[in-house]
C-alpha cells in the first residue's frame, strides 16, 4: 500500500509541475465546470475528489461511482446570492460486477426578464439566459482498492437567440484503503474545447488538475478531507472539510476554500469568503443535505440535495 501511495503522490507532483498555470486567464462555462455539485460535497468546501461517498460523488471524480454499491438517484436545488437558480439531477447503477455508469444533468437560470431592444433602443419584449450540461460517466473497478473512470460532458449556453456550446471530459482514479476508511483521488478535469461561441472569439475551458484525500479519524466521530488543485485559470487552490456525526443519522459539515483575496475590498467583506457549512439527515435509504457558502462581496449561496439509494 505504501508503494501505491508514494507512486500516486509522485504522479500528482509531476502533473502539478507541468500544469499550464502560467496561462491564467478568462475561461468559458465557469459555473457548469467550476461550481461544486451536491450539498454534501459543497458543505465540505468541495474537498471531495478523494472522498466522493454520496450519490453525486462521481461529479467530482468519475472513478467514485465504482465504489457506490447500489443504484442511486439524487436531485439538487441551489440559489446563488438571491439572484440565480440552479439545479442538478443524477442517476447511477452497476453494469456488471466491476463496471458502473452514471448520467447527470446540470442547469442554471440567470433570469428570464432581460429586456430586448431594437436598433433604435425601443423595448421589444424580454428574453432569458441560462446554461445546462449533460454528463455521462463510466467507471471500472480494477480491484478492491482501485477504481478508474471517465466522463464526457456536453455544455450549452443561451441568451435570447444566441448560443454557445462545448464538449469536454474528465479522467480520474480513486484508491480505497483500510476498509474504506482512507481514500485518495486524482482528477484531470475539463479536457476539451468550445464547439461554437457567442462571438468569433472562443475562450478555453478551465482545464484543472485536482488531488485529494479523506480519512475516518480513529477514535473520533468524524471524517476529514483535503484537496489541492491547479489549472489554466488558477495558480493554486486548497480545500479542506470536516464531517462530524456525533448523533446517529445526522451529520454536521464545515469547510474552507483557500483562494486569492480580492485586491480591492473596502468593506472587508472578503474576510469570510470561502467558508462553507451544512448538515445532513439520513433515514433508511434516503438522505437530505443542506449547504451554504460565503462568496464575500457577492453574498451567500444555499444548496439542498435529496438522494435515494438501493432500489
Amino acid at each position: 500500500m505504501l508503494k501505491i501511495i508514494v507512486a500516486l503522490l509522485s504522479f500528482i507532483f509531476i502533473i502539478f509541475g507541468l500544469s499550464p498555470s502560467d496561462d491564467v486567464g478568462t475561461t468559458a462555462f465557469s459555473y457548469l465546470l467550476k461550481n461544486d455539485t451536491g450539498a454534501r460535497g459543497s458543505a465540505l468546501g468541495g474537498a471531495y475528489v478523494g472522498w466522493g461517498k454520496s450519490q453525486d460523488g462521481f461529479s467530482y471524480n468519475p472513478a467514485a461511482v465504482g465504489f457506490l454499491k447500489y443504484r442511486g438517484v439524487s436531485v439538487e436545488y441551489e440559489n446563488l446570492w438571491g439572484m440565480f437558480n440552479a439545479g442538478y439531477a443524477a442517476y447511477h447503477q452497476s453494469l456488471g460486477r466491476n463496471d458502473y455508469a452514471a448520467v447527470a444533468l446540470k442547469t442554471i437560470s440567470y433570469g428570464g426578464d432581460f429586456v430586448r431592444t431594437d436598433g433604435e433602443g425601443y423595448e421589444n419584449g424580454t428574453f432569458s439566459v441560462g446554461d445546462f450540461s449533460v454528463e455521462m460517466t463510466y467507471s471500472r473497478k480494477l480491484s478492491k482498492v482501485v477504481s478508474i473512470g471517465g466522463a464526457m460532458k456536453f455544455l450549452y449556453s443561451f441568451a435570447d437567440t444566441f448560443s454557445a456550446s462545448a464538449l469536454c471530459g474528465d479522467v480520474g482514479a480513486m484508491f480505497s484503503f483500510e476498509r474504506d476508511k482512507l481514500r485518495a483521488g486524482i482528477v484531470v478535469a475539463n479536457i476539451g474545447a468550445m464547439i461554437d461561441g457567442y462571438t468569433d472569439e472562443q475562450y478555453p475551458l478551465p482545464l484543472t488538475v485536482k488531488a485529494g484525500t479523506s480519512y475516518d479519524l480513529p477514535g473520533f466521530p468524524g471524517v476529514f478531507g483535503a484537496q489541492v488543485e491547479t489549472g489554466t485559470d488558477i495558480d493554486f487552490k486548497a480545500r479542506a472539510g470536516m464531517e462530524l456525526d456525533f448523533i446517529k443519522n445526522f451529520a454536521l459539515r464545515f469547510g474552507y476554500i483557500l483562494q486569492p483575496k480580492a485586491e480591492e475590498d473596502p468593506s472587508d467583506s472578503e474576510t469570510l469568503n470561502g467558508i462553507t457549512a451544512g448538515a445532513g439527515i439520513y433515514y433508511k435509504k434516503f438522505s437530505l443535505d443542506y449547504a451554504m457558502r460565503n462568496y464575500g462581496l457577492l453574498g451567500m449561496a444555499h444548496k439542498i440535495s435529496i438522494a435515494y439509494r438501493g432500489f
